[in-house]
């Protein structure tokens, strides 16, 4: 009678547990775009490098809103401004840019919840003369503030003649963001820097599934109990 009770609660313990493990991860996305980046929970994002274009040598961060010109993460790098065999300036990975310290074209990072970030790309002293070398995906964070990332659903590059989409959701498929690094003098072609950002559900557990998983635990406590 004991081992047909416990049997039971194990069972449906364990079926909670997978059915909660199977449920999507819930989007967790409050801002992703020229307004901020910004998460309710602890998210992680998987960065791949598509290109670069432009003279300088430039290096992609990820930094804190409130601390905008010191770095938290660094995405992607350019060894070398651009291929040496590029007719028109063109950086690849891993041929002129990589995750730092390796040969990688994917980068990942997990943003904390509540705290807000920016995408920085950093190419030294560009036109106009006086900036610190920084351009950001946030709007406000840029001196002057405008729009120096093109932020906007799938992969496929739009032309260039406009600003783009001002935010979009990582958790539902891949955002690329296209930067402008103000070199040319702010020509705004938004094609120096290029990457695509995609949540990684799997990543990072949700709340439902620990739960479970601590169900099963306490019900293999009980079996073990009542064995006893």
């Amino acid at each position: 009678m004991h081992l047909k009770t416990t049997s039971t609660i194990l069972g449906l313990a364990v079926g909670s547990a997978l059915t909660l493990s199977a449920m999507p991860a819930k989007a967790a996305t409050v801002e992703f775009g020229n307004n901020g980046i910004l998460f309710d929970t602890d998210t992680q994002i998987d960065f791949d490098f598509i290109r670069s274009q432009g003279a300088f040598k430039s290096t992609l961060f990820i930094v804190e809103a409130a601390n905008p010109t010191d770095p938290v993460f660094t995405l992607f790098k350019e060894n070398e401004p651009f291929d040496d065999t590029s007719p028109d300036f063109i950086g690849t990975c891993p041929t002129s840019v990589t995750v730092p310290g390796s040969s990688s074209c994917t980068n990942l990072f997990t943003f904390e919840a509540g705290i807000e970030y920016s995408l920085a790309l950093f190419s030294g002293n560009n036109n106009p003369a006086g900036t610190n070398g920084f351009v950001y995906s946030t709007d406000a964070l840029n001196t002057p503030a405008n729009r120096q990332a093109f932020v906007f659903d799938g992969v496929v590059l739009p032309p260039y003649t406009e600003p783009g989409e001002g935010s979009s959701d990582p958790a539902l498929g891949k955002v690329t963001i296209a930067f402008d690094d103000k070199g040319g003098g702010n020509d705004g072609d938004f094609q120096d820097f290029i990457i695509t950002a995609m949540e990684t559900k799997e990543s990072i557990p949700e709340p439902a599934t620990l739960a479970a998983l601590g169900l099963v635990a306490g019900s293999l406590t009980l079996i073990r109990r009542r064995q006893r």
